[in-house]
């Protein structure tokens, strides 16, 4: 019964205006003070980081995390893919970008109790337009980007950025002394925002616009990324195992917050470049000569900018993409990113992500739909396998040694939504287990 009142609720076609109704923002409030105050107000004494943006708010995050935990105080750090306290790292199986408000509250609680002084918090359009931070205050805002992603909860790009300024809002308007912000200059709405909003205490950064910290002479690698960077007219030199330019944006965005926490720059690249990686980005395997990773790329941007620097690196090779949409989710973007894998893919092989309860078959024939219109022009191979294991093992029956293969969707996620019900799911294990069936590690 509870999972049949949560699918009329989020997937039924009442749900937006359930969503923007007075009521429904108050139920959630309340909600999420509730849990506060049943925990004890735990955010209190905490200097609170909140994280926002359509990509790269997880390895933000994470990289804020290893600075202020190696060099200020014990941190809390909360995202998409795992839990941080302290040293101690939990997997997030949970699915949500923000935590529900009583995950949220008691995590933060048993942080306060194991030490920690800073919280570093990945901070979604919903979990922001949901009230789950309700009681929380933030010192300061970081945004990584905003492009498409959600039209199917927030209805227009304005409204989805509406949802993400919010935290910024939170900073504004609460009564703690000192307010940082940090913004994109690469992106439309974080120029906008840096100059709209009031605050002495704000930093820019960029690798393609003017910005107080600027990126240049970015090389990529296939196991490194190195750059230049400036800061008050001196130059820094320095290098990231995180892999494409794009990553070097949330190197810059950790090192933002470090700056203006008034560390040394020098300390803060000690551990910026000792930051190994995140689960599920560009997380890297070699298996019988075929370089695999294993990325969270979701989103037109996402998808885009990983097969970029993929497609920058195979040289005479081929580079495969599986992928895939997931369902009840915006619709808007499947054959956008159908294109994005036609575009730079030599073979692209269209899968299933988390159907869920939509028509796995009805969302493959919307992100295929570009793929099949240019199928007649010939050039490249595309295949639509509804089931994400044949499609993986089709791959490494294609895959020749030097090729890249690109598994996008799952990432670190554990489980996989499909037409008949969850099961256990990673797309790290299963390529492994294939491995190991086939005798090739």
């Amino acid at each position: 019964m509870k999972k049949l009142i949560k699918k009329l609720i989020c997937y039924d076609k009442f749900y937006p205006v359930l969503k923007n109704s007075v009521f429904y923002h108050v139920f959630k409030k309340v909600q999420a003070n509730i849990a506060n105050s049943l925990y004890g107000n735990p955010s209190d004494g905490f200097f609170i980081i909140g994280v926002t943006g359509t990509n790269g708010k997880t390895t933000t995050v994470n990289l804020i995390h290893k600075i202020l935990n190696d060099n200020v105080a014990p941190t809390v750090a909360v995202s998409t893919a795992d839990l941080r306290i302290g040293s101690k790292r939990i997997t997030n199986t949970k699915k949500m970008t923000s935590l529900d408000v009583f995950d949220l509250q008691s995590l933060l609680s048993t942080a306060k109790n194991n030490g920690c002084k800073v919280a570093v918090l990945e901070a979604s359009s919903q979990g922001l337009d949901q009230q789950r931070f309700a009681g929380i205050d933030f010192d300061m805002a970081v945004l990584t980007n905003i492009t498409h992603d959600h039209l199917d909860y927030h209805g227009s790009m304005e409204a989805y950025a509406e949802s993400k300024k919010l935290l910024f809002k939170n900073v504004l308007s609460n009564t703690k002394q000192n307010k940082f912000w940090i913004f994109p200059s690469d992106d439309s709405y974080g120029r906008k925002w840096f100059e709209e909003m009031p605050f002495d205490k704000k930093i820019n950064y960029s690798r393609q616009a003017s910005a107080i910290l600027k990126a240049t002479q970015v090389i990529e690698y296939l196991d490194h990324t190195e750059f230049v960077f400036s800061y008050l007219w001196k130059l820094y030199r320095s290098s990231t195992k995180l892999l494409g330019a794009y990553n070097v944006n949330n190197v810059l965005a950790a090192i933002a917050v470090g700056i203006e926490l008034w560390l040394d720059i020098v300390t803060i690249l000690k551990s910026t470049e000792s930051f190994e990686w995140v689960d599920g980005r560009l997380q890297r395997q070699e298996i019988g000569g075929v370089t695999y990773f294993v990325d969270f790329a979701h989103t037109p941007d996402g998808l885009e900018k990983t097969l970029s620097f993929l497609s920058g690196q195979k040289g005479d090779k081929k580079l495969i993409t599986v992928f895939g949409c997931p369902g009840n989710r915006d619709k808007e973007k499947r054959p956008v990113m159908g294109e994005i894998a036609w575009k730079y893919s030599d073979i692209a092989i269209c899968t299933d992500d988390d159907p869920d309860t939509e028509n796995r078959l009805k969302i493959l024939d919307d992100l295929s739909k570009p793929i099949q219109e240019r199928l007649l022009a010939g050039g490249k191979n595309s295949y639509i396998l509804p089931e994400r294991q044949y499609a993986i093992q089709f791959t490494m029956d294609v895959a020749k040694p030097g090729d890249i293969v690109l598994l996008a969707g799952k990432g670190h996620e554990q489980v996989q939504l499909t037409n008949f019900g969850k099961r256990k799911w990673n797309d790290n294990m299963v390529l492994l287990e294939l491995a190991k069936q086939r005798s090739l590690r």
